[in-house]
Formats: structure tokens, C-alpha cells, sequence
């Protein structure tokens, strides 16, 4: 036969719902948040630059095109690596949203 003592939780013990809380990611802070949104401004100006000139190298030297087609291909290159950093940024702050709403439900389950 069972006991109250071992089915009842102790005192001490967080409850299920206390444990999922704690079990969660804490929200980034806003130097963090900050920290995120300088990296991405630096890869957003940088990152396309730098494809630009290299595409363009490339496919002049690799495969012979010449320069009014090169641009063309630079820039297209350019512009994908720009949209890649958007999705990067827009995607972590989707993440972020989600992880916020996680822990308001979990709170106020509580």
C-alpha cells in the first residue's frame, strides 16, 4: 500500500510547471539584442561588397566573361548574399519571439 508521503510532491520540490520555466532559454538582453543587430548591420554592408568584387574576378578569370556580363553576375551574387542576412536577422528575431512566448504561457500557467 502507498504512502501520502510518496505520492504527494515535498515542499521543497518546484512544481512541473516551475521546472518547464526554468528548463527554458533565457531572452537575450538588450545589450545582447543590440550586439545582434550591429553584427548583422556590419555583414549587411561588407558581406555583398565583398561578393561583388570576388564573383566578379571570378568569372572574368575562371571562365572568361567579359566585363559587361561580370557585372551582371557580381551583382546577382550580391544581392543573394543580402537577402541571406535579412533571412539570418528576421529568422533569429522570429526565434526570439516564439522563445518570448513560451515563457509568458509557462508564467502564466504558473
Amino acid at each position: 500500500m502507498a504512502t501520502t508521503d510518496s505520492i504527494a510532491p515535498k515542499a521543497n520540490e518546484p512544481s512541473a510547471v516551475s521546472k518547464k520555466v526554468e528548463k527554458l532559454p533565457k531572452l537575450p538582453t538588450p545589450a545582447q539584442v543590440l550586439l545582434k543587430l550591429f553584427l548583422h548591420s556590419i555583414a549587411m554592408f561588407t558581406l555583398p561588397i565583398a561578393t561583388y568584387y570576388l564573383s566578379k574576378n571570378y568569372v572574368e578569370e575562371e571562365h572568361g566573361v567579359k566585363p559587361p556580363q561580370s557585372y551582371i553576375y557580381a551583382a546577382i551574387a550580391a544581392v543573394v548574399v543580402i537577402q541571406a542576412v535579412i533571412f539570418c536577422y528576421v529568422y533569429q528575431a522570429f526565434k526570439e519571439e516564439q522563445l518570448e512566448r513560451k515563457i509568458k504561457a509557462a508564467s502564466k500557467q504558473d
